[in-house]
This record gives C-alpha cells, structure tokens and sequence, in this order.
C-alpha cells in the first residue's frame, strides 16, 4: 500500500488497512510504503508496525515508485496492491489464492465496484462485460480478445488493485517502464500480461473503490501523462504488430480534452488562456499524428471535430457546456471527497 499524507484522512486509511489486516487469510505480510509524506504519516503508520506489518520510508516520488519499492521488499508467493483509501472485502486475499492455486494461473483478476461516502453504497460492479463468469483466460485469447483493453476499447480491467500476482511470475520477466504518471496501472499492465500464460477470472467483487478518489484538484501531470500513454502504445503496437492505432489516436484526443476541460474547471482559465493554451498543445506532433489518423475515420464525439479541425472557439463553446451540464455531478463529486474526510 503506498501511502502519502493521510494525516488529515486518517479514518479513511484506518478503513483501508483495517480491511486488510481483518482477512480471513491471514498469511500475510503487509508492506506500507511511506513515499516521502510531509504530516505525520509516519506516527499513524507506527500504530500498525507488527510482525506482519512492515514500514518502509523513502523519498516522494508518487505512487507508481512507491509500488515498484514495495515489491522489493516482498518475500510471499503472490502479490496484491491496494490504495489508501480502499477497501478489501472480508474474504478477498483467500479467494484470489483458492482460485491462483487452483488455476495454476499467473495473474487472477476479480469484479470491483465503486462506493460513495459509504462501502454499502456502491456502483459499477456490471460495467466490465469480461468479468460476467468464472474461467481461464490463455496467453492466446487474451491477445486476440482483451489486450485491446488497454488500446481504449474497455472491455478488460486494466487496474492494478483488483490483480493477484504470482510473484515467480513477476521475477521471471522484464520489468515494466516507470512512467512517472497517473497511468501508472494501465501501463504496468500493458507491459505485463502480454507474457501471462494463463489468467484467471473471478466475477465477485472483492475490491471497493473509493469514487472520487484522493483528489480533486486540476493535474498538472495530465497532458504529459496522456503524450507519454500515446507512446508507450505506439512501442506495444509496433512490438505485437497490433491494430489498435485508430483506438489509441481517439483516446490521446479525448484525453487532451480533459486536460482542456480541467483549465476551464479546476485552473478556471479565462477564454483567452484556454485558447492559447489549446492551439499550443495541438501544435505536438504526436497530437497531430492521432488526429490525422482519426481524420480518417467516422467515430466521433462532439469535440472531436473541432479538435481535429483546429476550430478553437468552437471548441471552448462545446466544453464549456459540458462543464455546466455536469455541474450537478461535480458538486456531488466535491460532497463525496468532503464526507470521506471525516
């Protein structure tokens, strides 16, 4: 688990840990990753340390680092990850393991689902159309049938929290790229099953994750993030010899416009900022790669048009009433966020 200042939400980190420490497998050993926290994180965490719980401290460098360190520290057979402000279902770790053992499988997916101010309150369990039923998912299929999950045709889970791991597994291939950037879980994933020979699905939910999130604040890392996605997928489409760049170009367009969106909502950047800013992202080369590509096709979204065209001001009239469309939900979002911190 990395952790990273939840001094100001500790019921929120008691919750999470509490689900892990209260398994009804209790083989296990639990790493803590304090990634540089700046509170007193590191006293909450103390209250944990035992025989099965281990601290270790390093210097901030976000949660995809914090990760990566934990599993040096790993000494059991299989791996599961689990952020700060999630929740682990009471018979989650013995079900991964039963079905890890009995499959023989590399990696075990399970069903999740989305909570809201309370663990009871949950949605989106049904969203995954993979994870309707129990079976084994080969090397072969899943090239053929999932990995373009992870091209922006989701139909797979490409979290990193609802997987168990074997752990010779993960030690008998390359280690995944660091990206640096919130797409942390998709691209370790990515870089990953391609080498799975046998992937087992559970269609419980075993995994409650926090809607909303830590945050709600504008990102700064989000166009670097969706430039560095567009990238690694280009390198994966070329290695497999993949049919998935038209995908991949329609995504890297929708991300950009969730950085553009996120000027006007969390920056509120003023028209004329928004604009600039606009026509200097959609002078990148990648960013004019993938909407020549798209050009080609016919999908489109509202603001693909614009963006492909390079009409600005049509462009910020479209975003902008999709923020006040979604008014109501981003209050509710913010509601979320602040009953969660209590």
């Amino acid at each position: 688990m990395p952790v990273y200042n939840i001094g100001r939400k500790k019921r929120v980190f008691q919750t999470a840990i509490e689900s892990v420490l209260s398994q009804s497998f209790s083989d296990i050993e639990v790493l803590l990753i304090n990634d540089g926290s700046k509170d007193d994180t590191l006293d909450v965490l103390s209250h944990y340390r035992s025989g099965k719980v281990h601290i270790v401290s390093k210097d901030n460098g976000g949660v995809e680092s914090a990760r990566r360190e934990g599993l040096k520290y790993a000494h059991g057979d299989y791996i599961l990850h689990i952020d700060q402000d999630d929740i682990y279902l009471p018979n989650a770790f013995h079900h991964f393991i039963d079905v890890a053992e009995k499959t023989d499988a590399d990696v075990v997916v399970s069903n999740n689902a989305r909570f809201i101010f309370n663990p009871r309150v949950r949605f989106g369990e049904k969203d995954c159309p993979s994870l309707t039923e129990s079976r084994v998912i080969k090397h072969d299929s899943f090239m053929k049938d999932y990995y373009q999950s992870f091209f922006g045709i989701n139909d797979f889970p490409v979290n990193i929290w609802n997987k168990l791991y074997k752990k010779s597994f993960l030690d008998s291939i390359p280690e995944p790229p660091l990206t640096n950037c919130i797409i942390e879980d998709l691209s370790y994933n990515m870089h990953v099953l391609p080498y799975a020979n046998r992937i087992a699905v559970i269609p419980d939910v075993t995994y409650l994750y926090r809607w909303g999130g830590w945050t709600n604040h504008f990102d700064s890392t989000i166009l670097e993030t969706a430039l560095t996605g567009f990238r690694l997928k280009k390198n994966l489409i070329e290695k497999f010899s993949l049919p998935f760049i038209y995908t991949t170009s329609i995504e890297l367009i929708n991300y950009i416009n969730t950085y553009f969106c996120s000027l006007l909502e969390y920056n509120k950047a003023s028209e004329a900022s928004f604009k600039e800013e606009v026509k200097r992202v959609l002078a990148f080369p990648d960013v004019k790669e993938a909407c020549t590509i798209v050009k080609r096709g016919m999908d489109r979204f509202p603001h693909m048009d614009p963006i492909i065209k390079g009409d600005i001001d049509t462009l910020y009239k479209i975003d902008q009433a999709v923020l006040d469309k979604n008014r109501l939900r981003n209050v509710i979002k913010k509601m979320a966020l602040f009953f969660s911190d209590k």
